[in-house]
């Protein structure tokens, strides 16, 4: 009967070791590969999405807080210094100084003898002008004078008389001291102008005046 207890505890005792001794070849050699794929496994990286923040801009200081200092151009001669100091103007410029366009007009106000000539005439640049004028050639010449500098011109010539030549002349200077004359202009002032009562008067004379005379 012990015989048959000690046999079967032998027969459990080999079962018992061959699966150990099977589970320690075999099973340890299963498992092996399943830890080297587990390890072999690329890990996955996971990317954050990083936020760049930019930097505030920076103004820079106005030391002249928020007025506008744009430049403009000016021509010289709207600028004014104190002093006495002058700038030139643009139609000041050192250019021979030129006469054009003389021209001379007469007309005479109502009720009154004398007769009056505008005359006008353009310079190059700015120029003051006097003008010298005398009753055909024989007679005293008188001057009248241009008080400002200008490029277009005009003087009045007053007190002349009708149905009369005269003689006028021009003479320019520039601020450079430059001068220049005209040649000799004449004109003819027209016949005194007579009113219609006049010429009625005129004409009962012509035909009566034998009778006024006896």
């Amino acid at each position: 009967m012990f015989k048959k207890i000690l046999f079967i505890l032998g027969i459990i005792l080999l079962i018992l070791l061959g699966w150990f001794f099977y589970r320690y070849q075999y099973g340890t050699k299963t498992s092996t590969p399943d830890l080297i794929v587990a390890e072999s496994k690329p890990k996955e990286i996971t990317t954050k999405k990083v936020e760049t923040k930019q930097a505030p801009k920076e103004e820079s200081a106005s030391f002249f807080g928020t007025a506008n200092f744009e430049s403009e151009s000016f021509r010289i001669g709207d600028i004014a210094i104190g002093g006495e100091s002058q700038f030139l103007l643009s139609e000041d410029t050192p250019d021979p100084l030129t006469i054009t366009g003389i021209r001379g007009e007469t007309f005479t106000e109502k009720n009154k003898p004398e007769v009056k000539l505008i005359i006008t005439w353009k310079t190059n640049k700015l120029a003051q002008s006097d003008i010298s004028y005398a009753k055909g050639t024989a007679q005293t010449k008188k001057v009248v004078n241009e008080p400002d500098y200008t490029t277009n011109h005009s003087l009045i010539l007053p007190g002349l008389e009708q149905s009369a030549t005269y003689i006028y002349t021009i003479v320019s200077r520039d601020r450079f001291g430059n001068e220049v004359t005209s040649d000799q202009h004449a004109i003819y002032t027209g016949a005194k102008t007579v009113s219609l009562f006049d010429l009625i008067s005129g004409a009962v004379g012509d035909v009566f005046g034998w009778a006024v005379k006896k």
